[in-house]
């Protein structure tokens, strides 16, 4: 298994294996997201720009605010029929006051229905890279568009 990351901070990273990906990924739950979003793809290989691939079917996309305690997680996946891109979904009322990142290019931000805990968002993270499918442990809505 690899987990392919470019995170908030510009960096690119590559990790082996499921305790390494693990580690990225509580590592990525601790970085404030005010810019930028994090993207990543688990599979087989690396996933790398190329002309020549591979290319990832599925991808997450993360926003953290580690001092609320909250993150927004977006799931594109190319081979599910029903809800091929989903935002985490918080079913709890009020909703947080915060925007949280989707998108650096365009400053375009989740909302605010897609802000969960971040413990529910690592619960999220590592049943995606043991299934390889949009986690069931969390709820989803069907992206909007932003």
């Amino acid at each position: 298994m690899f987990l392919t990351a470019s995170l908030t901070t510009g960096v690119a990273r590559v990790t082996a294996g499921r305790l390494e990906s693990i580690r990225m990924i509580q590592e990525i739950l601790t970085l404030d997201h005010v810019d930028w979003e994090t993207t990543m793809a688990v599979g087989d290989a690396e996933f790398h720009r190329t002309k020549d691939g591979p290319y990832p079917n599925h991808q997450f996309r993360i926003s953290v605010r580690p001092s609320a305690g909250l993150a927004a997680l977006n799931y594109m996946d190319h081979d599910d029929k029903t809800m091929p891109i989903a935002n985490s979904y918080n079913p709890k009322r009020p909703l947080p006051e915060l925007d949280l990142i989707f998108n650096g290019s365009t400053g375009a931000v989740f909302p605010r229905t897609a802000i969960i805990p971040v413990d529910d968002a690592n619960e999220a993270l590592i049943e995606w890279l043991d299934s390889r499918k949009r986690p069931t442990c969390i709820e989803w809505r069907p992206f909007d568009a932003y």
